[in-house]
């Protein structure tokens, strides 16, 4: 059974290992030029999409689409989520619409995930010894969320202690000493100052939240149920309550906990089901259900594997409509190690992201790292739970809720500050707990409410940064802000690149409406020198530098050192690696040719849909293993293979980080197309990071055709394809069938004959009876030759003096079409009068049945063939040209054009016979043999022929007959070398 197609699917894919496939052979009687790139269209993200999500250059252009199902609209979004009609093709449904102008783009509706710890992470008990002493809460979550094992409070059960004098700016809450990360973060200080927000509403984007839960009901206000529409927002899974506990649980009302908001309004936006899981739309649709409901903050606890343009556009409209989205950056720190990368919609710049740290205030290892990570906070809460209870829990699902509790206490103190403005106050008020300043790990430091709400705010928090030696650090895919103050700063900022490639640096100025921003200006420093300098006189401006791995250097100052006054800005950098050394490969017919001892490819995927193809020619056959491997959970590996002419066998079990690798797969000589791809999603963006692909290959020598040694067993073969083979046995023959249907020039060609054999090739026809036999010579290790044949059945018979199975034979036939005997001449603009000449014996070939039709004709070509078109009486006479000797092949036809009047030679008493003819020499040759009389005129025939050219009189002769015409715009080009085809065709018009 032939093995076509291997999908990722999210169950376990199993291969027997080590076992070869014996389907995937790739037969060798296909079409070689079968093979095409396999449409985008096609590939899906871990399985076959559900859906996809189409979005409009311009809602006011949006149209039906043909063979197209909207399930939803998001107007606000310019976006529909679509499938295909029943029984439409998708790979061309998905092509022809991503055709369409108005159609910005067509991606899969990718999964989102809640971002909870791993089983085979390490435990709480190594990580929080503080905590060992207390009773364990489930980690299961789900219907039955709501066990014994979740702590339930009621005034019979409240263990009461000693009483102990209350401190008056505590809450009441008998559970709050069991929330231990409340001090790490100084909340308790904070709440001294302030510990409400009800002038704003936090958006949770989660699975919902219980609304009758005691701690929570009093704080929630309307929400939306977007998995089941017309529902209330209603938590079946547990996450979003743990979330809005930790963010908001009432305070100081004697129940269990007290949210870091002791009074708030938080709104339920149930975008996941009771597993946790949800559509990509959904989640983008809950962010703009929070926005226009006017919530001035989104809580994500939730994430995708990938970048997506879609979400990208919603988190960027939120930010435009002055939200503040807070995002966690997931939780695979430990399981993928150094490839562990920033969860989405957290790596988009305008998203505060929100990493873990450890009861001890390190950063938390579990936690995912990257140079989008802002800020961290604990790891470790203890919060509500489903069904009105509480425990324990842990993850950056609970570590961003703090940080947008945070914001709100901030806005509730500050609450003139822009979204920007709030998240620099935070990373200000961070404490440091990496190695100094800005890290991958906890970014700018350990969250720390009380100081955020009484430390000074900076507007500018990078100063002082006058200097290269000053320059503040901005990470790659962030945001910060910045001021200028008057014509003598001088804003200073490094990044540092991880490989060489393009550096992208978006500056927005902040001013008033209607004011116009001073001219700034942006120079590029890259080995202590200036590359380029850019003046922007516009409020935003996007620049690009291409630059080398390590440190770059980015100055901003007005462009009049004179200017007064402050300009408050933001800067975003972004990064592209540069395309790998194989670009560009990304269709098969630009496959990059890789040597046959090929071991291992390093590449790259620096565009969104990048496609990587190879190419490789085996010459001997074998078997063949690829395995493909990254450095980064951004790309998930995807391999496809393929012999010329056959259809792709794709491998796309994992997800993203994890190694992919092929069965043993058989391989026969010839050219292989290899294509790696990022699997992460249909069009999957630009990765920072690479791909490796390594290839085992190891020879083995069986007969692929086999069966094959009878007539009545023969191989059926198609021209221009590699068939191989070996002579196994002694008597082996290995027989094979070609079929004709039309009268070609035949060349059969036997390679690879090995050492020391001589091979003999018979042919013969459908009866049996031999037409030919060719066998090699003893040393040589070829044999070829070329045949004349009918149309018709043809056998062909292969044979050895002895045995061989030690390395493959290579049989190829290729057949050439023969029209009036010529194989050149088929599909020519002048084969018709070609063959009409060369049926009547005017014109002849070149040799090896070629006629050369775009060849110059040559001045004793062309006399010849007007000798045998036109015949001039007589035999001729002497040949008055000293370069025209008797033995020449054209002499006879020369005395007949001289004796004739056609032709005249050259002063120095030569005729040059191999001299190419120019076209005004072809007319007036042409006009001779026609015998027509030049006439005299005072216009040009044609207006790139000057009154003073020679050939003046003829060519106005003979298009006044009709016999010639011209090139668009009456020209004639008249010193252009004429062609075989050129004259013949003239002669043939001119014949009766």
């Amino acid at each position: 059974m032939m093995i076509k197609k291997v999908l990722k699917i999210t169950f376990t894919f199993i291969l027997l290992l080590g076992t070869v496939l014996p389907g995937i052979s790739f037969a060798q009687n296909r079409d070689t030029n079968k093979l095409t790139d396999p449409p985008t269209a096609g590939e899906s993200y871990k399985k076959t999409p559900d859906s996809w999500i189409l979005k409009w250059r311009d809602p006011k252009l949006a149209a039906d689409l043909p063979g197209t199902r909207v399930i939803r609209r998001q107007p606000d979004a310019a976006v529909e989520v679509i499938v295909p009609l029943p029984g439409t093709d998708t790979e061309q449904w998905l092509a022809m619409l991503r055709d369409l102008p108005n159609v910005a783009y067509v991606h899969p509706n990718g999964k989102v995930h809640l971002l909870t710890t791993s089983s085979d992470s390490p435990s709480e008990s190594e990580l929080q010894p503080n905590l060992q002493d207390e009773p364990e809460a489930s980690a299961s979550q789900g219907p039955e969320a709501a066990s014994s094992d979740v702590l339930t409070l009621s005034p019979s059960n409240t263990v009461k202690g000693p009483e102990t004098p209350r401190d008056p700016a505590l809450p009441d809450d008998p559970e709050l000493s069991r929330q231990k990360y409340l001090d790490q973060i100084g909340v308790k200080k904070a709440w001294e100052t302030v510990r409400e927000q009800t002038d704003i509403t936090i958006a949770v984007v989660d699975t919902g939240i219980d609304l009758e839960h005691p701690d929570l009901k009093g704080n929630l206000v309307p929400g939306t149920n977007l998995v089941e529409p017309g529902k209330k927002p209603q938590d079946d899974n547990g996450h979003g309550t743990n979330v809005a506990g930790v963010l908001a649980a009432i305070g100081n009302n004697g129940k269990g906990i007290s949210g870091m908001l002791w009074n708030a309004k938080v709104m339920p936006v149930k975008a996941l089901d009771w597993e946790g899981y949800g559509n990509e739309d959904r989640l983008g649709e809950g962010i703009l259900y929070a926005v226009k409901n006017n919530a001035k903050m989104v809580v994500l606890s939730l994430g995708l594997d990938r970048s997506s343009q879609y979400m990208l556009d919603i988190v960027q409209y939120a930010e435009s409509k002055g939200v503040l989205v807070v995002a966690a950056t997931g939780n695979e720190g430990v399981q993928n190690g150094s490839k562990s990368a920033v969860k989405y919609p957290a790596g988009y710049p305008s998203v505060l992201a929100v990493a873990g740290v450890t009861p001890d205030n390190k950063p938390e290892p579990r936690s995912n790292s990257g140079t989008e990570v802002d800020i961290a906070a604990p790891w470790h809460v203890y919060t509500t739970a489903l069904g009105g209870g509480y425990k324990k829990e842990e993850g950056t699902s609970m570590a961003a809720p703090q940080v947008a509790a945070a914001a709100a206490l901030i806005w509730a103190k500050y609450p003139g500050l822009k979204p920007f403005q709030v998240r620099a106050l935070l990373r200000q008020s961070a404490k440091d707990i990496g190695p100094g300043g800005w890290d991958r790990l906890s970014g700018y430091g350990l969250l720390q409410v009380d100081a955020a709400l009484t430390i000074q705010y900076k507007p500018d928090a990078a100063e002082p940064n006058e200097s290269r030696s000053e320059a503040f650090q901005l990470p790659l895919f962030s945001r910060i802000s910045g001021q200028l103050n008057t014509g003598k700063d001088k804003d200073w900022y490094m990044v540092e690149v991880p490989e060489d490639g393009t550096l992208t640096i978006r500056f927005q100025g902040l001013t008033s409406q209607g004011i116009p921003m001073p001219p700034v200006k942006i120079t590029h420093y890259a080995d202590g020198k200036s590359t380029e300098s850019i003046d922007v006189k516009i409020s935003s401006k996007t620049l690009e530098w291409k630059v080398k791995k390590g440190n770059n250097y980015i100055e901003l100052h007005f462009d009049d050192k004179e200017q007064s006054g402050v300009l408050s800005y933001l800067i975003t950098s972004d990064f592209a690696v540069n395309p790998d050394a194989y670009e560009p490969n990304d269709r098969s017919i630009e496959a990059f040719t890789l040597p046959p001892n090929t071991r291992s490819v390093t590449g790259s995927f620096h565009k969104t849909g990048d496609r990587d193809w190879y190419s490789i020619t085996f010459a001997d056959g074998g078997t063949l293993k690829l395995s493909m491997t990254t450095d980064t959970v951004r790309i998930d590996p995807g391999i496809a293979i393929a012999k010329a002419g056959e259809e792709l066998l794709e491998i796309d079990e994992n997800v993203g980080g994890e190694k992919e690798e092929t069965p043993l797969i058989t391989i026969t000589p010839g050219k292989y197309f290899i294509r790696a791809r990022n699997a992460a999603a249909d069009e999957a963006k630009a990765v920072v990071g690479s791909y490796t692909l390594n290839l085992s290959f190891e020879k083995t020598f069986d007969d692929p055709n086999e069966p094959n040694d009878k007539s009545y067993e023969a191989t059926a073969i198609r021209t221009d394809t590699d068939y191989v083979g070996v002579i196994g046995k002694t008597g082996d023959e290995d027989w094979f069938q070609l079929r004709l249907t039309e009268e070609s020039l035949v060349s059969l060609a036997l390679t690879d004959v090995p050492d020391n054999r001589t091979m003999t090739l018979t042919v013969y026809d459908k009866t049996q009876k031999q037409q030919f036999s060719v066998k090699s010579v003893s040393g040589n290790t070829s044999l070829k030759t070329n045949r004349k044949l009918a149309p018709g059945m043809y056998y062909i018979q292969l044979t050895a003096n002895r045995m061989f199975n030690h390395q493959y034979y290579i049989f190829n036939v290729h057949a050439e079409p023969l029209v009036s005997g010529f194989r050149d001449i088929k599909g020519h603009w002048a084969q018709g009068a070609i063959a009409s000449l060369a049926d009547k014996g005017i014109i002849k070939g070149s040799g090896e049945y070629r006629f050369d039709p775009e060849r110059e004709i040559t001045r004793a070509e062309a006399i010849a063939i007007l000798a045998r078109a036109f015949a001039p009486p007589g035999d001729g006479g002497a040949i008055p040209f000293k370069d025209v000797p008797p033995g020449h092949w054209a002499w006879a036809a020369i005395a007949k054009g001289v004796k004739a009047g056609w032709i005249t030679g050259y002063p120095n008493g030569t005729f040059k016979p191999d001299r190419p003819i120019t076209r005004a020499e072809m007319a007036a040759m042409l006009g001779a043999a026609l015998q027509v009389k030049p006439v005299t005129t005072t216009v040009p025939p044609f207006a790139d022929v000057n009154m003073e050219n020679w050939a003046v009189p003829m060519l106005a002769a003979l298009k006044q007959a009709g016999w010639i015409g011209g090139y668009p715009g009456n020209k004639f080009k008249p010193e252009n070398q004429a062609s075989r085809a050129e004259f013949s065709a003239l002669v043939y018009r001119a014949l009766p």
